[in-house]
């Protein structure tokens, strides 16, 4: 990791140490650890695998970690594929300069969100964030934190 780069804690130390098993458990199933993979207490260092068997937690699981896997593919269908399989998804990134692959993707992947060349972490908070399929538990943003805050009522008057 580079000196200049910040890295923050995670929310617990429980949650580091469930990082850290996940990877371990996917390092004894066959994938091949490129960087990171270190734990300082709640502090789990970025980490970068391939060659992950798609049978580990890793690949069905929300990991909710520093931690990026990365997979070969040969077509964009595979790549879909691939992405669609997990039960979970947040956000996906798409990298390319084929404006028309970017969009087709955008629509054919399963996400609550799909960013084109940037960052799968990218949002502002006028944004909606949230999941699809089994991730998928509601709306994060100004519009649904207001409608979670408010009590809709309804009066009906019939003075006939």
């Amino acid at each position: 990791m580079r000196g200049d780069t910040d890295v923050g804690p995670m929310i617990s130390v429980q949650s580091a140490e469930r990082t850290e098993t996940a990877v371990n458990d996917a390092i004894a199933a066959g994938a091949t650890l490129l960087c990171g993979h270190r734990r300082e207490g709640s502090l789990y260092h970025p980490t970068v695998l391939e060659g992950t068997p798609r049978a580990c937690g890793l690949w069905s699981e929300e990991v909710f970690a520093p931690v990026v896997m990365l997979a070969p593919f040969d077509t964009i269908d595979e790549a879909i594929e691939m992405a669609n399989d997990p039960e979970y998804s947040l956000h996906a990134g798409i990298f390319t300069s084929n404006i028309n692959v970017a969009l087709d993707a955008a629509n054919r992947i399963e996400a609550g969100g799909v960013m084109i060349n940037d960052s799968s972490d990218y949002r502002f908070d006028a944004m909606p964030f949230g999941g699809f399929k089994y991730g998928s538990m509601g709306r994060e943003g100004v519009r649904f934190a207001y409608e979670d805050m408010t009590q809709p009522k309804v009066v009906c008057i019939n003075r006939g």
